[in-house]
């Protein structure tokens, strides 16, 4: 018997033991031999892995990676192997994301949709680092970054008029969506948002009142935030960053840690999303005042096999999470959201290891699985900890890979590239 992803469940399998849902409902008995609708009320019910005579996770999953061109498999896993270079790969959650890189890297090389993966050359790093190594410390004050950033962005009349609204005692929800619903702007995204596969509600939400009314008020206003922030970085320009590619790494790492908190009873999930959507909006605040420094940042993480944000630190005494928070705190973010992010690479530093941990690990993932791109150069190690704060299982990370495939390219489309 073996535990093995929801995903990879095929017909004619046989269950090893009692089926329970996440909630403790029975599903199906030991013993029942599956069927298509059996799968079908798996995924239903959120299901992640499931116990299965006489077949075990690796080989279900080495079975799919055997069917690989073995060059292209060669090619592909020596990438990987460098890019997990920082990882602890004994670790469950670590060997899973690996097999599941591998697989879908290969697959993409062969489908044409990407090219084969060309090893790291240092050549180009070295000789900028040798050539520029008076930016190897910066002489920056992380009270007069943020002060200028706060100075040069900012946020509309909208993000304060709803702040004054919550803090109202006596404001109700459709206080709530009068004020949202005055910035056309913001009230289309957030109806965009409502009606995508991100909720799957089945019928149409037309009004920003029926969206306060399905979601909560808190909630709505806890994505306005979000959405409002990201308006004044969306359109900026970074050297060192393809930015397509950062605002899906950013997406991803929201979707990743809110399908994460969804396994936990009683957390707000709109929470953990706009914690992960600007987790690394500090980075770009460095590459828009420091960019030089930062290229610096860049180069000397991939030559040292460093973590970018330890370079970071380095070289400014801050680092680009640390930029995040402070600036969310300028604005009066939320005290939960600023230590999320102030603390995503650092979980056990944190008042609250637990809702930290989810956007730690969420942004392991998308490193792991190359979701887009933030300038860090390599995976990092998962902190045990952060993962078994969570209290879920691996197979876990499977099924959001499926959720967030589905949901990915329509939210980045949606919201943040024209």
């Amino acid at each position: 018997m073996g535990l093995i992803n929801t995903c990879d469940l095929q017909p004619s399998m046989v269950l090893g033991s009692d089926l329970y849902a996440p909630n403790g409902r029975f599903l199906l008995g030991k013993g029942t031999t599956l069927e298509s609708k059996h799968i079908r009320i798996m995924t239903i019910w959120g299901v992640p892995e499931v116990d299965v005579e006489g077949v075990q996770r690796n080989v279900v999953m080495g079975e799919a990676i055997s069917h690989i061109d073995p060059l292209v498999l060669q090619e592909c896993e020596e990438w990987l192997a460098h890019r997990f270079r920082l990882s602890n790969r004994g670790h469950p959650v670590i060997q899973e994301l690996f097999q599941l890189a591998l697989l879908g890297l290969s697959r993409r090389v062969l489908e044409g949709t990407c090219d084969p993966p060309a090893p790291y050359d240092s050549r180009e790093d070295e000789q900028f680092l040798l050539q520029h190594a008076k930016l190897a410390e910066a002489n920056v004050s992380l009270d007069a970054l943020v002060a200028r950033h706060v100075k040069l962005c900012t946020l509309p009349d909208i993000y304060h008029r709803i702040m004054e609204v919550i803090q109202n005692p006596r404001s109700s929800a459709m206080h709530i969506a009068e004020v949202v619903g005055k910035d056309v702007s913001l009230s289309a995204r957030l109806l965009k948002l409502v009606n995508s596969p991100f909720y799957g509600f089945p019928g149409r939400i037309d009004t920003i009142h029926r969206a306060v009314t399905l979601l909560g008020s808190n909630e709505l206003t806890t994505l306005a935030h979000g959405v409002t922030v990201m308006r004044e970085f969306e359109n900026m320009r970074a050297q060192g960053l393809n930015m397509r590619r950062f605002w899906e790494h950013s997406v991803g790492c929201g979707l990743f840690a809110r399908a994460l908190a969804s396994r936990k009873p009683g957390l707000s999930e709109e929470r953990f999303f706009v914690a992960g959507l600007l987790h690394d909006i500090g980075r770009l605040v460095l590459l828009k005042e420091h960019p030089d420094h930062m290229r610096y940042a860049m180069a000397l993480a991939r030559v040292e096999g460093l973590p970018l944000w330890r370079t970071e630190r380095r070289i400014f005494g801050f680092d680009h999470a640390q930029v995040a928070g402070r600036l969310l705190k300028s604005w009066h973010f939320p005290a939960d959201l600023e230590r999320m992010i102030t603390f995503h690479h650092t979980p056990l530093k944190a008042a609250n290891l637990l809702e930290t941990s989810f956007v730690n690990v969420a942004d392991c993932i998308v490193l792991a699985l190359s979701i887009g791109a933030s300038g860090a150069p390599y995976v990092p190690s998962l902190e045990a900890r952060a993962w078994d704060a969570l209290e879920i299982t691996p197979g876990v990370v499977a099924g959001a890979v499926k959720q967030v495939e589905r949901q990915l390219d329509d939210i980045v489309r949606m919201f943040f590239i024209k």
